[in-house]
């Protein structure tokens, strides 16, 4: 028997996969009301364990209690009829569909055999409006940014009214002002008796809303207290099982040399979507150049447009001296420019293939010369291997079946096998734990070291911050500023990100 004190309860949880325990023997105990953190690397099986609780795996052994029952094998269906509800790191929204199909597919308000569709769009804008979620329920999903789809997520889960709802990586995709209308819901949540179960790489984040917390190591069970027991420094050795000196091993010897970079009063028209307009910035060699602002800013859309991938009305891009024109990607790539999309599942991946294949990807005429030049893909797989650490038993290994700070580097990787001048990480540690996070900054300071120009979008300001040589802060599609090292702190950047008077 499960003791009733707990509305969830899982037990000796072991799961097998081909070659691998992800989990073994883990215990959970998660209490009405509460805010119950999982923490652990990538790797550690979080997200398996929760999958096994929404019922899309069956553990191998192990019991389940839910309100004090015993639940046997069960579906993702039975597990929302229960009352459980589950936000996926992985988002798949149908595209075509609007926010309100989205967010009632498969359990449609009906009347008899008829879609009530007045309902359906009634409610959804109902809970929208009530989440303060500025979106109208007829929008198409394909409308939206990564951010707007985790808020749908959100939306649907709530609808449900369950009473244990999973957060799996909720904010990785979205900024301060989004992360600010969760956590309002989080606690009006828990003040309704729901329990949250929530899984984040974010140190702030579990410190502001943990009541609890658990710890999984290479999927086993570490332990589990109350989040006043807790420090960063503590929850990280416990995490990783060693400590994590240095999350942002910023070198500032590192000589900032030439400007290598330049864009000139670039701007994207309505036609072309009107993102953003007189956009003015230089990048020098050896530099990091962070760009900062909330979600809608025109970060991301900026650098597309200079990678290539969506229009530019009128303005000029320079490298080392020399205009340039990247009407598509072949063009960028050719010039030397890289850009590490913030969505490396769906855009910087193939995750059906190998490594082997993954890396070679945007370098194959390198590899080609009347037929494929496998030995050399291997050769420079094993060099990328050794120097970015990548960890996997051998180069034909899936990249779906990475951590996601593996698939990050085979993502650096890709581009690294050719000649980079220029560096575009759009959210480079966007949903990988903090030992992984460390690495790829590492990684990041020794590609600056060697000349490399570097511009990082990040909604995370500490990374901003410990990072950045210089931050360019953007609101609503200009820069409103350009900080040095010195002047940046997180009151002068959200100051201009909030339409604030700083430095131009």
């Amino acid at each position: 028997m499960a003791d009733n004190e707990y509305v969830l309860e899982m037990k000796g949880i072991v799961k097998m996969f081909p070659g691998v325990r992800a989990l073994d023997g883990v215990n959970l105990k998660v209490r009405p009301g509460k805010v119950h953190v999982i923490c652990g690397e990538n790797g550690a099986g979080k997200s398996t364990l929760m999958k096994i609780i929404n019922g899309t795996y069956v553990a191998d052994e192990g019991e389940m209690y839910y309100k004090g029952q015993k639940v046997g094998p069960h579906s993702v269906q039975d597990t929302l009829e229960m009352g459980i509800a589950m936000i996926y790191q992985e988002l798949n929204p149908v595209a075509e569909m609007t926010i309100a199909e989205n967010v009632w597919l498969g359990r449609e308000p009906r009347v008899g055999a008829f879609v009530d569709f007045k309902k359906m769009y009634q409610d959804t804008q109902e809970l929208l409006d009530k989440l303060e979620i500025p979106y109208d329920a007829h929008q198409k999903m394909y409308e939206l940014s990564i951010a707007g789809h985790q808020l749908v997520e959100i939306t649907k889960a709530i609808s449900c009214n369950a009473s244990v709802i999973i957060f799996d990586e909720p904010s990785s995709a979205i900024g301060d002002e989004e992360i600010g209308i969760l956590f309002k819901q989080i606690f009006s949540l828990r003040e309704q008796g729901v329990a949250m179960l929530y899984i984040t790489h974010k140190m702030d984040e579990i410190f502001r809303i943990a009541d609890e917390i658990t710890i999984i190591r290479d999927g086993k069970w570490i332990e589990s207290g109350p989040a006043s027991d807790y420090d960063p420094d503590k929850l990280i050795a416990r995490m990783v099982g060693r400590e994590i000196t240095n999350v942002f091993p910023k070198d500032t010897s590192v000589p900032i040399g030439n400007v290598i970079f330049e864009v000139k009063n670039l701007t994207q028209n309505k036609e072309h979507g009107g993102r953003f307009r007189d956009i003015n910035f230089q990048l020098h060699e050896g530099e990091i150049l962070g760009f900062a602002g909330l979600v809608g800013a025109g970060r991301s859309e900026v650098m597309r447009a200079i990678f290539g991938l969506d229009p530019i009305s009128s303005g000029q891009i320079f490298l080392n001296g020399k205009e340039i024109h990247n009407k598509n990607t072949r063009q960028a790539i050719r010039n030397g420019i890289a850009m590490v999309n913030e969505d490396r599942r769906q855009y910087g991946l193939v995750l059906g293939r190998s490594v082997h294949h993954n890396i070679s990807l945007v370098n194959l005429n390198k590899y080609t010369n009347g037929l494929i030049d496998d030995k050399a893909i291997s050769n420079d797989v094993e060099e990328m291997r050794r120097i970015l650490d990548i960890r996997i038993a051998n180069e034909d290994v899936l990249a779906g079946t990475l951590s996601g700070g593996n698939q990050q580097k085979v993502v650096l990787a890709k581009w690294l096998v050719g000649d980079v001048q220029v560096m575009i990480l759009d959210e480079p540690t966007r949903g990988i734990d903090v030992g992984a996070k460390s690495e790829i900054h590492k990684l990041m300071t020794k590609f600056a070291r060697e000349g490399m120009g570097i511009i990082m979008i990040s909604s995370e300001l500490p990374e901003i911050l410990g990072m950045s040589d210089r931050v360019v802060v953007m609101q609503e599609g200009i820069i409103q500023g350009i900080l040095d090292r010195e002047e940046a702190t997180q009151e002068s950047i959200m100051k201009l990100a909030t339409r604030g008077v700083g430095k131009r």
